[in-house]
């Protein structure tokens, strides 16, 4: 028989984090990320959000992919300012 833990709480105001989505975004040198629909516990007090060791792994390989693309367009001086890339799976 497997012993389930207690969800946690959250870090900010103690509440009971529940699962759910959040959209994780990310800023620096002029350079932004937006991920939507990331899979997080989710504090439905105050709003903070913990995501799992695995999905902080996948969200920090996905910046740096995406990052580096950025970094290598703006290079280029394009007349494009903006992109929008969606993944489906």
């Amino acid at each position: 028989m497997s012993e389930q833990r207690p969800a946690p709480h959250c870090s900010e105001c103690g509440e009971v984090m529940e699962w759910g989505t959040t959209t994780f975004k990310y800023s620096d040198d002029g350079i932004g990320v937006t991920i939507p629909d990331v899979p997080a516990r989710v504090c439905p007090k105050c709003g903070e959000v913990s995501f799992t060791p695995e999905m902080t792994d996948q969200l920090i390989e996905t910046l740096k992919e995406f990052v580096a693309a950025a970094k290598r367009a703006r290079q280029r001086q394009p007349l494009l300012r903006e992109y929008v890339v969606q993944v489906a799976g």
